[in-house]
């Protein structure tokens, strides 16, 4: 039950129609990879906590990850074979969520990935059936992940099947009690934007060509859902603007100038037409293609509401309802952007993931209580391309409620956490919410430990509010934090603790570099935190996440930088998401970054260093030197008798913010 209503979101929360379909709000969970219902023709039960968990919040409607007519890997069968699926398990669900929420449900459904299959790492699984998967609208189109291989071109009548079964697929969701259907389209790259953009659709025949015919897949999809489904039937559209490329590979950043390679914005007002002709009910908008990745799955680098401005565009020439995602977390940027007219509704997933209370406190007014999303990926995105469950970084309940659901302790304990970064906040929140007697001490005068460097550069505005996140958590909950105070076993035992939890952190790495100990060298986190000034020429020694993101900042300061890397590549951390690493190379090479890879550093001297490389010794121009080469696990000696010990995060191993945050909870879960 609400507590209160802010009524200066109103606006997001007003009702809207989708065709005669009414949505009771502006807020919807868009479809995301992970969360498909229906996987391999199977039912996919460990979305369904996930789903009913925002739609008991409050989202107006829903939209789960894409359902796809066949098998990505080129594995036998088709969608509209998995009857017993839609008419069992899914009306099932439909039937729960209609029965206890407004919710309105919508089923994504698209006929795959063509040219964005990851086919470098599909042809290692003993099912992968080159012929069948690699698949394009003409023979010859690049694979983004692998261009040496070639996709072939979709016969007649293997694009007629995927236009009957995306029909039958459709009537079947209709029984199921499905709301509507989104097909997915013309977006990021998949087959079907493939088919509608020229220079990836070299057909002569009446699916190639003029604008009409490389839409005419989709039309026919929409025309026949409406046939056998009836014109009242919603059919909705994910929709990217603009393809934001300037080549096959060949991504571009925000405020670049290009020549569009995909579709122009320009070009969308046409499409758009024709859509609406077709019959299509609603537009769901972004922009960009596997090969501008960023803009479909945007990163901590990329800008607030960065498809807002498209989508906001095509709405002027739209007479149905347009909603956007990428970055439409912050609640004041969504109210302005329905309230202004700009758009119908917001789409968002991955904030959701993150808190999936979002639209109820952004209803009761509580949006400071809103734990943000940073754009990391690691927990989402980045495991899904791993082949891993989809969940959330900083709140791993999200699709493992079984596993991370907090539970009310059966047994109050005394609990000391040694740390006051983000694991030991989180390990000390979590504490709290089970009903255990927590406190926290951290040895410095402040809270967020090493995030606070890494939520430093000007760009990690999201970064900083979760550090103001957890500080408010630790006064909401009254957990006691003793700042400038490290932790001692003479305060374990004078606050005679059951357990102590170390998430001490770690201590950067001394590299035995002549002049390493000079006054124009530094380390990553005191140039973050102190803004120390730099000269003109900067070296950055470390090629990881760190010293990529230190370099580009440096850069983009008006510094000439260059990054010398000992492996044979920058940012080869596997955990890392390759759409953030792919953006921040991007990046690095738009602001003329130098890379030095397979290189050290022999010695830094006052105005230069000297780096050994492959092609011998080179002298590069420094008056500073940043050191991101790396750290090493911090662990305090904590040993008294009768106490647990327990250690997370990068005191027991060098992580990333999952690892920590995931690490306590394993912890706390336990106790």
């Amino acid at each position: 039950m609400q507590n209160h209503i802010d009524h200066k979101y109103d606006p997001l929360f007003e009702p809207f129609k989708i065709n005669k379909l009414e949505v009771p709000n502006r807020i919807i969970l868009c479809a995301m990879g992970g969360t498909a219902p229906i996987i391999d023709n199977k039912f996919n039960a460990n979305c369904v906590k996930f789903f009913m968990n925002a739609a008991k919040s409050g989202v107006g409607m829903i939209i789960p990850g894409l359902s796809i007519l066949t098998d990505k890997w080129g594995r036998p069968g088709w969608l509209d074979e998995a009857g017993d699926v839609f008419r069992g398990p899914l009306k099932d669900f439909m039937a729960q969520i209609h029965e206890e929420t407004d919710t309105k449900f919508v089923l994504q459904l698209g006929a795959g990935m063509g040219r964005g299959l990851r086919a470098n790492f599909g042809v290692t699984l003993p099912y992968f059936n080159y012929e069948r998967a690699m698949v394009a609208p003409s023979d010859g189109m690049p694979n983004v992940f692998a261009p040496e291989m070639k996709h072939r071109a979709l016969t007649k009548d293997e694009i007629h099947k995927l236009v009957d079964v995306m029909i039958n697929s459709a009537a079947l969701a209709q029984e199921a009690g499905c709301d509507g259907v989104e097909i997915h389209a013309i977006h990021e790259g998949y087959l079907l934007d493939q088919f509608a953009m020229s220079n990836f659709n070299h057909r002569t025949d009446e699916y190639g060509g003029c604008l009409e015919n490389r839409l005419r897949i989709s039309t026919e999809m929409i025309e026949g859902i409406k046939r056998v489904c009836g014109a009242d039937y919603p059919v909705l559209m994910r929709y990217s603007v603009a393809s934001k490329t300037a080549g096959f590979n060949q991504s571009v950043l925000p405020g670049q100038d290009y020549v569009e390679f995909g579709r122009s914005l320009e070009e969308s007002m046409s499409v758009v037409r024709i859509l609406e002709k077709a019959g299509i009910d609603a537009l769901d908008c972004d922009n960009g293609t596997y090969d501008s990745w960023h803009w479909c799955h945007p990163p901590t680098y990329m800008p607030e509401a960065c498809n807002l401005p498209e989508a906001a565009y095509i709405k002027n020439f739209c007479h149905v309802p347009v909603f956007v995602s990428g970055k439409m977390g912050n609640p004041d940027t969504a109210l302005h952007a329905v309230a202004s007219g700009e758009i119908d509704a917001v789409a968002m997933a991955r904030p959701i993931l993150a808190d999936n209370e979002w639209a109820r406190k952004v209803r009761e007014g509580r949006t400071d209580d809103i734990r943000p999303c940073i754009g990391c990926h690691n927990g989402c995105f980045g495991r899904l391309t791993r082949g891993l469950n989809v969940s959330c970084a900083l709140n791993p309940v999200s699709l493992q409620e079984d596993k991370y659901t907090l539970k009310p302790a059966e047994t109050k304990k005394k609990i000391l956490v040694a740390g006051g970064g983000i694991g030991g906040m989180e390990a000390a929140r979590i504490s709290a919410l089970r009903g255990f007697d927590v406190e926290l001490y951290e040895k410095t005068e402040r809270l967020g430990g090493t995030f606070r460097a890494a939520a430093a550069p000007d760009f990690k505005d999201d970064d900083k509010k979760l550090i103001a996140w957890y500080e408010k958590q630790m006064l909401d909950l009254n957990i006691p934090v003793h700042l400038g105070t490290p932790l001692t076993n003479d305060i374990v035992r004078e606050k005679k603790a059951d357990v102590v939890i170390l998430t001490t952190g770690a201590d950067k790495k001394r590299i035995p570099i002549p002049g390493f100990d000079g006054e124009n060298v530094c380390d990553a986190k005191e140039y973050l935190l102190e803004k120390r000034p730099l000269g003109h020429d900067v070296v950055v020694i470390g090629g990881g996440l760190t010293g990529c993101e230190v370099a580009n900042e440096i850069a983009e300061k008006g510094h000439k930088g260059s990054v010398v890397e000992m492996g044979a590549d920058i940012l080869q951390d596997k955990a890392l998401c390759a759409v953030n690493a792919w953006m921040l190379r991007d990046m690095l090479k738009f602001n003329n970054v130098y890379v030095y890879t397979s290189s050290g550093v022999k010695e830094i001297a006052k105005d230069h260093v000297v780096i050994g490389t492959p092609d011998g010794d080179k002298i590069i121009p420094a008056e500073n030197v940043v050191a991101a080469a790396g750290y090493n696990p911090h662990q305090l000696n904590i040993d008294v008798e009768g106490v647990d010990v327990y250690s997370a995060g990068d005191c027991t191993q060098i992580g990333n913010l999952l690892t920590a945050v995931w690490g306590v909870n394993d912890i706390v879960a336990k106790l």
